[in-house]
């Protein structure tokens, strides 16, 4: 194996294991997104690739560089946030007790009652660095490195290790696993979109619903009244 690859494969791995010492090691929700955000996302990336915010060598740019139409991204943000809340309001009286998700989040340290500070740096923030780095670098580099489709099963593999290991925090595991593979499967969507368009700019538009979507439900149902 050549050095760039095991310096590829180090960095896909350090976001999860950043992220499982965060849940299992400190047992705090709010530092596990710490790590897995400044450390996974910008900091492994940088010391082990040159990789650096807001393009990075060897990565996507932000902006397509051809022209581009608003409405596919338009039509993303509809489908990640709308839609996506409306299937999750269906899906609900099949996912458990909510009590049961706010007992492991509040075990790890996340205040119910005042997660104001925490809901508005992950709707900024966390789009914003998972796709910097999952779609516009670790996808390209990945498939640059390894051909296509392993470069995108690595891509893929990465993004969903580390959403296991969060999830796997906070859910029951049958529920962790349907939400894993409902993440990798829109992660593999999110890569093709990137390498498309070449550029990481939808997918932060469909990642930025998505989230908003999901500090929406959290206000909605998680929050104690």
């Amino acid at each position: 194996m050549t050095r760039t690859r095991a310096q590829l494969l180090a960095a896909l791995a350090a976001p999860t294991l950043l992220g499982a010492i965060g849940v299992h090691g400190l047992g705090s929700l709010p530092a596990t997104f710490l790590l897995y955000a400044a450390g996974g996302c910008v900091l492994a990336p940088r010391l082990l690739l040159g990789a650096s915010l807001p393009a990075g060598r060897g990565g996507l740019p932000f902006a397509p560089s051809a022209r581009h139409s608003w409405r596919g991204e338009a039509a993303l943000a509809v489908l990640f946030g709308p839609v996506f809340l409306a299937l999750y309001a269906a899906a609900r009286p099949w996912l458990g007790p909510v009590s049961d998700y706010q007992a492991r989040a509040a075990g790890l340290g996340l205040d119910l009652h005042q997660p104001w500070a925490w809901l508005v740096l992950f709707a900024v923030f966390n789009p914003w660095l998972e796709e910097w780095w999952w779609r516009g670098q670790a996808t390209p580099r990945c498939c640059a490195a390894f051909g296509r489709a392993r470069g995108l099963a690595l891509a893929t593999a990465g993004f969903g290790a580390w959403h296991a290991v969060l999830l796997g925090a906070l859910f029951p595991w049958p529920l962790m696993l349907v939400r894993v593979a409902l993440i990798a499967a829109t992660s593999l969507l999110w890569s093709h979109l990137a390498l498309a368009a070449g550029s990481w700019r939808a997918t932060w538009i469909a990642h930025l619903a998505a989230d908003l979507a999901m500090v929406a439900l959290f206000v909605l149902v998680i929050m104690p009244r």
